[in-house]
């Protein structure tokens, strides 16, 4: 179990390790800082195309954004930041929970693998024969 603490702002519960190794005495809820996004670049071209990813914070990563749409001359397009902490993943979970149920209760179609081996077959039959043929 992992040692707790109270938080010096909001007073819940906070890891110990917060303020031993990093020295907060509050917690990620009281926080002002933003979270960091990450900026993925393609370096280079054809066989030396490499892939890099910046860590940044989003103040900064949308001044890169603003500085590359002026360069290319194109129309300043906002920096698209996603958050996962938010209801979006609700969401998913609610749809797979609803594909799940439909499944169980025998809504969704299910593929026959046979008709399709079979049909897997009939392809490769043909292949054969134009093959024997040349």
């Amino acid at each position: 179990m992992i040692e707790q603490i109270k938080c010096t702002r909001c007073k819940n519960d906070m890891p110990k390790a917060r303020l031993d190794l990093y020295g907060y005495d509050f917690c990620i809820t009281c926080s002002d800082v933003k979270p960091k996004v990450g900026r993925i670049r393609v370096v280079g071209e054809g066989e030396y195309t490499a892939t890099e990813l910046d860590v940044l914070d989003q103040d900064t990563a949308r001044k890169l954004q603003e500085m590359e749409n002026t360069s290319r001359g194109v129309r300043n397009v906002p920096l698209e930041i996603l958050n996962f902490d938010e209801d979006e993943l609700s969401d998913d979970s609610r749809a797979i929970s609803e594909a799940t149920d439909k499944a169980l209760e025998g809504e969704l179609e299910v593929i026959d693998e046979e008709e399709d081996l079979e049909d897997l077959e009939d392809v490769e039959d043909v292949e054969l024969e134009d093959e024997d043929e040349d």
